[in-house]
C-alpha cells in the first residue's frame, strides 16, 4: 500500500511497474465504486428465474489475462478515500486475493506469479477527505510512505521535457512543488500538466489557473514573465545583453543557472555569464553563486578558469570549498 499526498506519482509508479512486467493494469478507483459494481450486480437468470450475481468487471479482466497467459497488476487506487463499507468489501480481494471465499489468484504457464496486487491512497493529514484504513487492513498490509523530494522531481523533469522555466521556478521555490489542498492545487502532477499546456501555446495565466491554481499561481506567472526579460547565454557572451531596468533576482539567477546546465559549451561560457549577472547586483550574484555551485559545481571542476570563478562564487555565497 502506497500512502502519500495527491499527485506525487503513486499511480505513475504502479503504471511503470505494469509496463516493465508487460502486464495488464486493472485500476480500481475504489472511491468511485459502489458495492454492486465492485462485487458484481445481482440479476435474475432468464433460464431458471433464480437470483444470481454477475462476475465483477475486474474479475472478468483477470479471467481474460489468465487465459491469455499475461500478468495482471490489480491496483486498488484511492483506497483510503473510499467509504468504510467499500474498504471492508475490498479487504479480502486486497489482502487474500479472494472474493466471497473464492480465490482469483493464478500462475503463468512458466510457473511465475500471474497476479500482483497494490493499493494507494492519501493520508488523513493530506486534507483530501481520506480516512484511516480499516483496522483489519492496516495491520495486515505492507505500507510504504510514498514521498518525493524537489531534487528527485527535478531530475525526473529534466528527462521528461518539462518546461525549463517550471524547473527554474521550483528550484528557486522548492516549497511550491506540493501544497495542501486548502491553499491550492500545486503538486508534481499539476506542474507536469502545466508544462504540457504551456508547450501547446496556452497562455501562462490560463494554464496556471487551470492547473496550479492557488497560493503559487500568481507567483509563478510573475516569475514566468520576468524570466522572458532575461537575456540568453548567446546574448551575454556576444556582448549584446543589455542591463535591465529592473533586476529580477530569482528569475534571472535561476533561469541562467538552468540555461547553463543545458549548455553544451558550459565551460566556455560560464565565466562570461557569471560576470554579467554579478554586474546586476550583489544580491543577484550571491543567489546565482549558490545555484551554480549546487547545480554545476561537479561539471566545472576540471576547468581551471571555471574553478577560479567557482572559488570566487563560493566566497561570495559564504560556502567553504576545497
Amino acid at each position: 500500500m502506497l500512502l502519500g499526498a495527491p499527485g506525487i506519482g503513486k499511480t505513475a509508479a504502479i503504471t511503470e511497474f505494469s509496463k516493465k512486467m508487460k502486464g495488464d493494469l486493472v485500476d480500481i478507483r475504489l472511491s468511485a465504486e459502489t458495492p454492486s459494481s465492485f462485487e458484481g450486480k445481482d440479476y435474475i437468470s432468464p433460464q431458471s428465474g433464480d437470483l444470481k450475481k454477475a462476475r465483477a468487471w475486474w474479475l472478468r479482466r483477470i479471467d481474460e489475462n489468465q487465459c491469455a497467459d499475461i500478468p495482471t497488476i490489480l491496483f486498488f487506487d484511492e483506497y483510503t478515500n473510499a467509504p468504510d463499507a467499500l474498504q471492508q468489501l475490498a479487504y479480502a480481494p486486497f489482502n487474500e486475493r479472494r472474493l466471497h471465499g473464492v480465490s482469483f489468484d493464478y500462475q503463468l504457464k512458466n510457473g511465475q506469479p500471474g497476479l500482483f496486487v497494490f493499493g494507494a491512497g492519501n493520508r488523513v493529514e493530506d486534507e483530501t477527505g481520506a480516512r484511516e484504513m480499516v483496522y483489519a487492513s492496516k495491520t495486515r498490509v505492507f505500507t510504504v510512505d510514498f514521498e518525493i523530494t524537489v531534487k528527485e522531481w527535478l531530475d525526473w523533469a529534466e528527462n521528461n521535457d518539462i518546461d525549463s522555466k517550471i524547473q527554474s521556478f521550483l528550484y528557486a521555490n522548492p516549497d511550491a512543488l506540493l501544497e495542501k489542498p486548502s491553499t491550492g492545487t500545486a503538486c508534481p502532477r499539476e506542474w507536469a500538466n502545466l508544462s504540457v499546456a504551456l508547450k501547446k501555446g496556452i497562455s501562462c495565466r490560463e494554464a496556471a489557473h487551470g492547473t496550479i491554481r492557488g497560493a503559487h499561481e500568481t507567483k509563478f506567472c510573475a516569475f514566468y514573465d520576468q524570466a522572458d526579460l532575461c537575456p540568453t547565454i548567446e546574448q551575454i557572451v556576444s556582448g549584446a545583453a543589455k542591463k535591465p531596468d529592473k533586476v529580477h533576482l530569482a528569475a534571472f539567477a535561476a533561469t541562467l543557472a538552468f540555461a547553463l546546465k543545458e549548455d553544451t559549451e558550459i565551460k566556455k561560457h560560464f565565466a562570461a555569464v557569471y560576470e554579467w549577472i554579478a554586474e546586476q547586483s550583489p544580491e543577484c550574484e550571491v543567489m546565482f553563486a549558490r545555484y551554480v555551485i549546487d547545480l554545476l559545481g561537479s561539471t566545472l571542476l576540471s576547468d581551471k578558469n571555471c574553478m577560479r570563478v567557482l572559488g570566487q562564487a563560493a566566497k561570495k555565497a559564504g560556502i567553504y570549498a576545497k
